[in-house]
């Protein structure tokens, strides 16, 4: 099956960023002498493995689309934007690579890497990257950390996921959505074993992953990668500074 990107792009910046971008929209934030929408797109042609590349958002989205990628009109929320994005490039007989626009330094090799081990060993498949690897790429860089067989991880901002099992979870994607301002509805969702082993700090891969498979239908990997590119976003003040930074050599 042929293997396509879907980058959703409406997200706006959050206050404290706007100062660095003449736009809302925090897929046009400048950085490094491109938009972090401009990164994405170029990671994802330099995998050699993507056909085709809708990118979703308003009108300055839009104008802002580079080549070899389709721009699609963006719906009421992120789960619609994915859905739009999946029947703008056939439907389910397809793979489907999910790239958020705000990964300063993806590369094509990163991407790639994973697709691969994703389309190999499961139908929705999601990076993991440890926090000893994140630190050793991007010493003393802010992230989320959270405790998985007994060691910290952070998760890669991107997935891949087979037709099929995009388009029959769309209703769940939708429950989540809506209640990810409700951690305790959340619970109930993913199962009391699994939250209590998150407040622990004791959860286990395998239990995720099994959990996830009974929600979906579908097989469901973390796949642990070394590329921390994958994991390092920008979401706030600090990690735009850290960024630019980095960048610089400093």
């Amino acid at each position: 099956m042929a293997l396509h990107a879907i980058i959703t792009a409406g997200g706006r910046l959050p206050p404290e960023l706007r100062e660095y971008s003449p736009s809302p929209i925090k897929a046009l934030l400048p950085f490094g002498g491109r938009t972090l929408l401009e990164a994405a797109c170029r990671a994802a042609i330099d995998t050699g493995m993507i056909e085709r590349i809708v990118v979703v958002g308003g009108a300055e989205v839009r104008a802002a689309t580079p080549a070899g990628a389709q721009y699609v009109a963006e719906g009421a929320d992120v789960v619609e934007n994915l859905l739009t994005g999946y029947q703008a490039l056939g439907g389910e007989d397809h793979n489907y690579a999910v790239i958020s626009p705000d990964l300063p330094f993806v590369t094509g090799d990163a991407l790639a890497a994973f697709l691969a081990a994703a389309m190999t060993n499961c139908e929705i498949g999601l990076p993991i990257v440890s926090a000893e690897d994140f630190l050793a790429r991007f010493p003393g860089a802010q992230n989320r950390f959270v405790r998985l067989d007994g060691a910290g991880v952070t998760l890669g901002s991107c997935l891949c996921l087979t037709g099929h099992a995009l388009i029959t979870n769309i209703p769940l994607a939708r429950d989540i959505y809506r209640l990810r301002k409700y951690p305790h509805r959340l619970a109930v969702l993913f199962g009391m074993p699994i939250a209590l082993a998150f407040l622990s700090g004791r959860t286990a891969l395998a239990a995720l992953e099994a959990r996830a498979e009974r929600l979906t239908g579908v097989r469901v990997r973390g796949l642990r990668s070394q590329n921390a590119v994958l994991a390092y976003d920008i979401d706030n003040r600090a990690n735009y500074a850290y960024a630019v930074q980095h960048l610089q050599g400093g």
